[in-house]
């Protein structure tokens, strides 16, 4: 089976609360109805991810393909560099946590918009004698950069919130200079190491505003900020809001 990994990563989160529902509502009947025409089974989503499952390759690509296309219609008022969907790709014999993890990390790290595993591709082109994947709308993830990216990202979930944790820890655990972690991670995610810590902190941050549990400055802290200042001004920058409107409009 093929596991696909839908994600609205930044766009929803900029958006105005008035515009938020209207926005969801469309965006959500475009997915699912395209989804139904290419057999894809939903197994979670929420207001901006889901997981799909496809038992045909085809299906899954052409499916993934089509979403990839009309989003732009969805979001017709919005500038281009704000509408940001990404689409992760891979197989499994069976939905297991690893594939499903695997699939949700390239979706989410990956620059390209539309990125899938080298299996994908290869069970693409089997299938379909004459069809190669092109190149310049989907990106094939090397059985390489997937092992980086499960070594990097297993290390940065388990050890981000130790007070020691720094690039250089990163380095010597997987052994790599920061020279060559720096051109792999900009490789996969077009972001040097310091601005991928800091929107890892952000995301993390992100999920925190939304249990609506913690404080402002609680969550600086949790997420590794120096200070609450500091951290709703890096907020502001990624997200186009202060932490706080945030909340607020999300509530």
């Amino acid at each position: 089976m093929v596991i696909m990994v839908i994600e609205i990563s930044d766009f929803l989160s900029r958006v105005e609360a008035s515009q938020y529902s209207i926005f969801t509502q469309k965006f959500h009947a475009s997915v699912s109805k395209t989804l139904r025409k290419f057999n894809g089974t939903i197994k979670s989503k929420d207001n901006n991810n889901y997981l799909v499952v496809f038992s045909s390759v085809t299906d899954s690509v052409q499916c993934a393909l089509e979403i990839q296309y009309k989003f732009k219609y969805v979001t017709p008022k919005h500038e281009s560099f704000s509408r940001r969907l990404n689409i992760g790709m891979t197989i499994s014999k069976e939905l297991n946590e690893e594939d499903m993890i695997l699939a949700t990390r390239i979706c989410e790290i990956v620059k390209e918009q539309l990125v899938i595993s080298t299996k994908v591709k290869e069970a693409y082109e089997s299938i379909n004698e004459h069809a190669t994947i092109d190149r310049e709308l989907i990106r094939t993830l090397k059985p390489g950069e997937e092992t980086f990216l499960t070594k990097i990202m297993n290390y940065i979930e388990s050890n981000w919130m130790r007070s020691d944790f720094n690039w250089t820890s990163i380095s010597k655990s997987l052994r790599f200079s920061y020279s060559q972690l720096y051109r792999r991670l900009n490789s996969l995610s077009g972001k040097s190491p310091n601005k991928f810590i800091k929107e890892f902190r952000l995301h993390k941050a992100l999920v925190l505003l939304h249990d609506h549990v913690d404080s402002i400055s609680e969550i600086s802290t949790k997420t590794g900020f120096n200070s609450p200042n500091y951290f709703s001004k890096c907020f502001r920058e990624k997200y186009g809001v202060s932490p706080s409107k945030y909340r607020l409009q999300h509530s």
